[in-house]
């Protein structure tokens, strides 16, 4: 709970900050940006400075093929709880499709993970978000775009060629090389690894006042009254962390195994489904206004995540 606390506390002062304008929507992109390609590789590569052990390695790859798992079944599972939404135009579906299937691991994530279960978390979150960045930048993009196919869209070479690129990208780059230095018990020497932790360090505080200026920054007053909003975010932060800690138990796991894939499934609406659904033609009102209600709410929920993964 005091964690959880001290999480909110941080979001509250970048909610001011944005209210002030000390930081302004551009403000909060550089800083967006400045997160993803620098503090959050630092903190993959630093969290897999760990000694080599084949249990380690073998832990590393159930963990892997779990995200895959959890992938898998998630997409199926979008498209039924959507079927229920009659009324909402292609566009609004594959919104609330990639809500349901893409979580906000970079910002929110990797701060509650650290808080919740400590630093020894992060590197098999870094290993488990792995299929996050191929797939949301594959998969997430067709079903965001709400088009059946790329193929009569404007730009469509354009667009494919886009998110193949973002298939390279920092978190999957310092995920690849922060395991291959793991598995050749390579270690980074100071005062580069320092100065790495210390860039790392930043991840935690910065993230969240960068949502609370997010959130400062966000009209989506018309579409609150939408009750598939408030659906979706249910099936976000309750839901499906539910299915995914029954599914986790009734397979076995424990200890990181079942901790990981149930953090993640509570996490918020992706960040950046709102950014995909502006490039890409999706609903982009409907997506800022997911991220928005479903990170508030995660301020109540994330406690009592607390106590389930303990």
């Amino acid at each position: 709970m005091m964690q959880s606390l001290i999480l909110f506390l941080l979001i509250c002062a970048g909610f001011a900050a944005g209210k002030t304008r000390a930081l302004s929507p551009d403000n909060v992109r550089a800083l967006s940006r400045f997160l993803v390609d620098y503090t959050l590789p630092a903190v993959i590569i630093i969290s897999m400075q760990r000694p080599f052990s084949p249990a380690l390695r073998d832990q590393a790859l159930r963990i892997l093929g779990l995200s895959f798992l959890f992938y898998a079944a998630s997409f199926p599972l979008a498209y039924l709880a959507t079927s229920a939404y009659r009324r909402a135009g292609r566009p609004e579906l594959g919104v609330h499709r990639f809500a349901m299937c893409f979580s906000n691991v970079a910002f929110m994530g990797f701060p509650v993970a650290e808080s919740l279960l400590g630093k020894d978390s992060l590197f098999i979150l870094s290993i488990y978000n792995i299929p996050f960045q191929i797939l949301a930048f594959s998969v997430g993009i067709v079903m965001i775009s709400g088009k059946r196919s790329g193929a009569g869209a404007p730009g469509a070479r354009r667009s494919v060629l886009g998110s193949l690129r973002s298939l390279v990208n920092p978190s999957i780059v310092s995920a690849v090389v922060g395991f291959a230095l793991f598995l050749g018990s390579l270690r980074i020497p100071d005062p580069l690894y320092s100065a790495m932790d210390l860039l790392g360090g930043m991840t935690t505080p910065l993230a969240m006042v960068v949502i609370g200026a997010t959130l400062a920054n966000t009209r989506i007053g018309g579409v609150m009254a939408n009750p598939r909003l408030w659906l979706t975010t249910a099936y976000r932060l309750a839901l499906l962390p539910a299915l995914a800690f029954a599914a986790a138990k009734a397979a076995g796991l424990s200890g990181m195994e079942l901790s990981i894939p149930v953090l993640v499934a509570a996490m918020p609406v992706a960040a950046n489904s709102t950014i995909l659904a502006g490039v890409y033609g999706g609903d982009d009102v409907t997506a800022s206004a997911l991220v928005f209600v479903s990170t508030l709410l995660s301020l109540f929920t994330i406690p009592a995540l607390g106590y389930l993964i303990a």
